[in-house]
């Protein structure tokens, strides 16, 4: 310990220490030749005399500078020096090495960020490597399904495998004791979720078993609203709250942080199984998303085996309401939030990767042209005694140097990147808000650092070792350039074949995108407005229907309106209410039944819209509780389910627990999609909402002026009424298919931009060794030229090696695109996987743009006085 410190202050205070041992050394010296003086020698003997008495002084300063210091370490101090020095003096190469490191660096730490909220950062909850998503198997279509109330909690008291299932399902509330009232996000849970998810609430309690019991109306705030809207109130535990005009008692506050489900946008308020008191006997109504613990020692292979069983026994059970449903599905709940993002997140690496290699390629392609000129120096030193080892040691300090520039600045630009990039996917991808430049991530861009600095020096520090000292010194390197040269030309062959394959995947994305965007919605986005409506009051269904009506005939007064109407769920808004059927000429048991997808909405929707009406009739004021039950539906389940027929006249009756009646088809509307973009239409039946006893509250808009331009009016309308009646998620219908393409959006933008900056570094590469192959030939470029071969054979020159390079370099990207295709072929939707045009057109995009690269080093081999050339000679 006390050598290490001894050596540790040496390290601090080298100068000093220096100053000291010198001084003492004097003080020797002149102490010995004073002694020699006295004994009568002259003053030059006594000087020399001291000196051979005292040795070597050098030799000895540095044996005491090893006593205070390792000598590795005085070693690695000199060549750090050194290295800075060296960098120093070539202030463009150390700029532009760095900027292009910086560049590769930012965007693959920019991607790990996304990568690692997505995919690698556990869940923020206990052992969450137990934590399972649950959801049945719908045999029909093999569909992983939501669990009916019944069916989970039958799933919750039979099964030996979960420690613990938990229940939820998302709600809208709203705080009706505030003036005005104000909506809130909430979760309808099982009373167990706290305890499962190891989170013990900052105040208060979590929920009681006793508590699902219908007529008990608790609630555990988030710590937000607890801060936002009751000034953390520590006694807020025992207090009441008013949700829809309902007392509910709050029994805890959650800890800050704690979001639950995690992919959710926001969650206010968490209250229990009690909300849903009519669907608890509703074993058709699949409405819960359910999440589990596995037991310790419980595989998911045991757990899926128990769990299916159960799924057996209750499909023999219950045949007309769980018949359908043929296993179960568990998977980590990992998985379940990053979804499809995952495989596009790992695809982006891949892409960024390529990006890194590019630039790696392009800085050991500068240091191998700047180990060249520095070759006859590298010689000397190894003539004069300095080890090969040495050498290495002296470029891979540089190196790393240079690494860690690039890495600071990748931090830099990652930051500023995902700033730009995070917003561009909306909200359809989870978690993905939280993405930014944490301590993971400098972790990881300081290991890049390391990596890459070994990857792009590694090849110029062996090259270095390896020069011939007597070689080096008589011709100044020259007999080692035409290595050099092949060797940077392999790196830039590699640099064109990566930047093919990225041009191609950006080509095949843009053009999916493109396709994307053009495709038929099925309704009409321009002057279409959407918003949510509530209410402070409690009230029945059939008050909330009679509200509608009220709010309807207000919003549809405001200037500007040209139809107003209700519907939910809407198009491309994420929300699907999926549903079995019975058709009257063809009854199935309930396990064959057909499933559609299903919407209730009122008179005048379809022309709200802007979905077209194909045959019969919509729905009209007249369609209510005292007529016959009626529908309408798409023409995707006008094929599917009655091909070749007239639909108009067919019978069917919707199960779910709604109202199990027979219902005559009466009209037939264009297919507007539920679900996204980019697939075939799903079949769908309308309710006319007076028929069903069910909640509407989004209300469509059909303006004849721009839809910004109304919603002051509205909203003023709306409070006209007097009713408490609250405003929500106002959105333009150009934002809601907007949304729907925003991950495809965010994939393309990224990829894209990947591809641009691996262009730009080739095309750079490419011009750094055409520029160096005119320099290191312009004597024999002179010569030609005074011989009479003309200027325009010195471009040839250039352009023949430019072609070199190139064309091996576009025949391994274009071979390795057609893989490119198929894999992101899997991920965009119009991506034509292994189409041969799109990858030609990308590959010839990449050889234009290299061919560009060579006409500012042809230009100046044209320009070549070849009377200078010959002068220097």
């Amino acid at each position: 310990m006390t050598r290490l410190l001894r050596r540790l202050r040496y390290l601090l205070q080298r100068d000093r220490h220096d100053r000291e041992l010198d001084d003492e050394l004097q003080f020797h010296l002149e102490m010995k030749q004073q002694e020699l003086e006295a004994s009568g020698v002259d003053r030059a003997a006594a000087t020399l005399g001291a000196r051979r008495a005292l040795g070597n002084l050098p030799l000895t300063r540095d044996h005491v500078r090893d006593v205070w210091m390792a000598h590795w370490l005085d070693s690695l101090a000199r060549d750090v020096r050194h290295g800075l020095r060296e960098l120093r003096r070539s202030k463009r190469f150390t700029v532009f090495a760095a900027l292009t490191l910086a560049v590769g660096i930012g965007a693959t730490a920019a991607v790990f960020a996304v990568l690692d909220v997505l995919v690698l950062r556990p869940l923020p909850y206990v052992e969450p490597d137990r934590l399972m998503a649950f959801r049945a198997v719908d045999g029909r279509d093999e569909r992983r399904t939501q669990l009916s109330y019944p069916n989970f909690i039958d799933f919750r008291e039979r099964n030996r495998v979960f420690d613990a299932l938990v229940s939820y399902r998302g709600a809208q509330f709203t705080l009706t004791e505030s003036v005005p009232p104000v909506p809130v996000a909430g979760a309808i849970v099982s009373w167990n979720l706290f305890p499962l998810l190891g989170v013990q609430p900052a105040l208060g309690r979590g929920f009681r078993p006793e508590e699902e019991q219908p007529g008990t109306h608790v609630a555990v705030l988030s710590h937000a609203l607890w801060m936002s809207r009751f000034g953390g109130d520590e006694g807020i535990p025992g207090e009441r709250i008013s949700l829809d005009g309902t007392p509910f008692t709050v029994v805890g506050v959650a800890p800050g942080g704690f979001q639950f489900p995690v992919d959710a946008p926001k969650v206010d308020l968490w209250v229990t199984l009690a909300e849903d008191a009519e669907a608890r006997h509703q074993r058709g109504a699949r409405m819960l998303d359910v999440i589990g613990r596995l037991k310790p020692g419980i595989s998911v292979e045991r757990a899926g085996a128990e769990m299916d069983t159960i799924a057996g026994a209750l499909a023999q059970e219950y045949p007309d309401s769980a018949g359908s449903m043929a296993g179960t599905s568990i998977r980590p709940e990992t998985q379940r939030v990053a979804g499809r993002g995952r495989t596009a997140v790992f695809g982006l690496l891949a892409a960024v990767a390529l990006v890194l290699l590019i630039a790696c390629a392009n800085v050991a392609s500068l240091l191998l042209a700047r180990s060249t000129e520095r070759a006859r120096d590298f010689g000397l030193r190894t003539a004069l005694g300095a080890p090969r080892l040495s050498l290495m040691r002296q470029l891979m300090i540089e190196s790393m140097t240079l690494g860690l520039f690039g890495s600071g600045g990748g931090v830099l630009l990652a930051t500023g990147a995902l700033n730009l990039i995070v917003p561009l996917a909306g909200d359809r991808i989870p978690r993905l808000a939280a993405a930014g430049v944490d301590s993971r991530v400098l972790a990881f861009s300081a290991i890049l650092a390391v990596l890459t600095s070994v990857l792009f020096g590694l090849a110029p520090a062996l090259r270095a070792a390896s020069t011939a000292p007597a070689g080096a010194v008589r011709e100044g390197a020259r007999s080692v350039t035409l290595g050099r040269d092949r060797f940077r030309g392999v790196l830039v062959v590699g640099q064109v074949a990566l930047a093919s394959m990225l041009l191609v995947g950006a080509n095949l994305l843009m053009s999916g995108f493109a396709t994307l965007t053009r495709m038929d919605p099925g309704f009409r986005p321009d002057h279409l407005v959407t918003f949510d409506i509530t209410t402070a009051e409690p009230s029945t269904v059939e008050q909330e229907v009679a509200l509608s009506d009220r709010v309807l005939d207000q919003v549809a007064a405001v200037p500007g309106v040209q139809t107003a109407a209700a519907g939910s769920p809407l198009p491309l808004d994420g929300r699907v209410m999926r549903l079995a059927f019975d058709i009257e000429t063809r009854p199935a048991a309930a396990s064959e039944r057909p499933r559609s997808d299903a919407a209730i909405v009122s008179p005048g929707y379809f022309t709200a819209m802007g979905i077209p009406l194909v045959d019969g009739r919509a729905f009209n004021a007249r369609d209510d509780a005292g007529t016959a039950p009626v529908l309408v539906v798409n023409q995707a389940f006008a094929r599917r389910y009655f091909p070749g027929e007239e639909v108009i006249g067919k019978r069917i009756r919707p199960g779910a627990g709604l109202d199990p009646v027979m219902r005559e088809i009466v009209g037939v509307v264009g297919d507007a999609r539920q679900a996204a973009l980019g697939t075939d239409a799903d079949p769908i039946y309308y309710f006319p909402y007076k028929q069903l006893p069910w909640r509407i509250g989004t209300i469509v808009l059909r303006t004849s002026v721009p839809p910004s331009s109304v919603a002051s009016a509205v909203r003023e309308a709306l409070g006209a009424l007097n009713e408490n009646v609250t405003m929500e998620r106002l959105r333009t219908g150009e934002q809601l298919a907007a949304a729907v393409v925003a991950p495809a959006r965010f994939l393309t933008a990224l990829v894209g931009a990947f591809a641009g900056v691996a262009l730009l570094l080739t095309v750079a590469g490419l011009y750094g060794v055409l520029s160096y192959m005119v320099a290191r030939r312009r004597r024999e470029l002179g010569v030609r030229i005074a011989l009479g071969a003309g200027r325009t054979a010195a471009v040839g020159i250039v352009s023949r090696g430019a072609a070199r390079l190139l064309l091996p370099g576009v025949v391994l990207g274009a071979a390795a695109s057609f893989f490119v295709a198929r894999l992101l072929g899997g991920l965009v939707f119009g991506v034509p996987a292994g189409l041969p045009m799109v990858v030609a057109g990308a590959c010839s995009a990449m050889a234009v743009t290299g061919l560009a690269a060579a006409v500012v080093p042809a230009s100046r081999a044209a320009s070549i006085d070849p009377v200078q050339t010959l002068r220097s000679e």
